[in-house]
């Protein structure tokens, strides 16, 4: 009987449905058989044991495949949609994804995300988000509490915002101050050249006109971002545990002038409490009620090998190369199979003595073959290791290194001059 006429020919029918694997798997029976001389004597194995056996050697080189696949892009995979992809389950037979059969395109988000908790630490990157509140300043008073006196524009402690169940304290990542006075220089005025001592030229009475390169008006919009940042405070400050003090003592604060410094701060991260919560932190700016909350979705995305939507490999794009591991392996598990089946009867007493099975012989036969197969010299897991993307890149160096000192060691051709007249 054919394999698409049998019903159920293998244990879990993952590529029973497709037409090349259907073809393949009548052959393997002649293949199997012959190789262990069935014309000679009898071999104890039936067609879906051997079936079973053609699908595990499937099965076995698609999840060798999908380590491989791992071990080249799992820095690009993590956080990514998780789920596999299955034929046979109504739930995921129509979903498009399945990195088995696919190249994976590497990208830089694995970097990204580790680098996004320093920036996070000084108020910067999207991983955690920071809220903005002023200390509003009392004539005479130098010390102030930053879980009190830090508020919103409705008064309410910054602290409060503090997400439920974090454990450590809140972390002051920016404080800032106005000062009355604003400078500007503008370079258009004339006064600014004369001041500096520039030369300048006139061709009518009190008119002059300047041809000035674009990247000095730059240059001097920094240096004045720069002098309004470091130039315009009156005060600086100095934190110890929750106290902030400012330096020099306020005095004489007027309302909606001087009176008041802004903080931006942050909270601590809980991976934990992200996972439960479904966000990340909190995010809010001056004048805010409360932070906005955003998610984090890579918190929900592949964490391992394990959850990283790999499927079934296409059995009809498999190569030759493919093709003959496969049926080696199937080899090695029948023999384990048929030695497992022969060690049941060791001795068949006969009218002139005991007939010894070989079946012990074909197991140690069986799993040398798979391992051979798998690990030893020429085995799919050691060359596919050789083949990983970090090591392509090495081999590609090496050779480009090579032609490099080739290249050196060739003869140059003469110099022809070639004169016209």
């Amino acid at each position: 009987m054919k394999f698409k006429e049998t019903v159920n020919p293998t244990p879990f029918g993952f590529f029973d449905a497709n037409p090349v694997f259907q073809n393949d798997a009548d052959k393997i029976i002649y293949f199997i058989l012959r190789k262990h001389s069935e014309e000679i004597l009898s071999v104890e194995l039936t067609k879906k044991q051997i079936w079973a056996c053609f699908e595990e050697a499937a099965l076995q080189f698609n999840a060798t495949i999908i380590e491989y696949q791992a071990k080249s892009n799992l820095v690009s995979l993590l956080g990514s949609t998780t789920g596999s992809v299955d034929p046979n389950d109504p739930n995921t037979a129509n979903l498009s994804v399945n990195l088995s059969n696919n190249y994976v395109s590497p990208n830089l988000e694995f970097l990204v995300r580790q680098a996004e908790p320093y920036s996070a630490e000084i108020g910067f990157g999207q991983s955690k988000g920071t809220v903005s509140g002023s200390i509003s300043f009392i004539q005479g008073k130098q010390d102030y509490d930053l879980y009190t006196d830090l508020v919103d524009s409705d008064g309410v402690p910054i602290y409060n915002q503090m997400p439920s169940g974090s454990q450590g304290r809140m972390r002051v990542v920016e404080v800032f101050h106005g000062a009355p006075i604003q400078y500007v220089y503008n370079s258009n005025l004339a006064s600014n050249f004369v001041a500096a001592g520039l030369p300048v030229e006139s061709y009518v009475p009190d008119t002059r006109f300047y041809v000035l390169p674009l990247f000095e008006d730059v240059l001097r919009a920094g240096m004045l971002k720069e002098a309004q940042r470091t130039r315009r405070s009156h005060y600086r400050y100095r934190i110890t545990g929750r106290q902030i003090r400012f330096y020099p003592m306020p005095t004489n604060p007027i309302s909606g002038l001087n009176s008041a410094v802004w903080v931006r701060v942050n909270f601590p991260s809980n991976a934990a409490l992200e996972v439960i919560n479904g966000t990340d932190s909190l995010s809010g700016s001056i004048g805010s009620t409360g932070g906005a909350i955003f998610p984090n979705s890579a918190l929900y995305g592949a964490s391992s090998p394990a959850n990283i939507p790999f499927g079934l490999i296409n059995y009809s794009t498999l190569n030759p190369w493919s093709k003959n591991w496969i049926f080696q392996y199937t080899m090695a598990l029948c023999t384990e199979l048929l030695g497992r089946t022969r060690s049941k009867f060791k001795n068949i007493p006969l009218g002139t003595g005991d007939l010894v099975l070989n079946g012990d012989d074909l197991v140690t036969q069986g799993r040398e073959d798979k391992e051979r197969l798998l690990n030893g010299d020429g085995g799919i897991i050691k060359t596919l290791e050789g083949l990983t993307f970090d090591k392509l890149a090495t081999i590609e160096a090496d050779k480009a290194e090579a032609q490099l000192r080739q290249m050196n060691t060739m003869p140059m051709s003469p110099k022809i001059v070639v004169s016209i007249r």
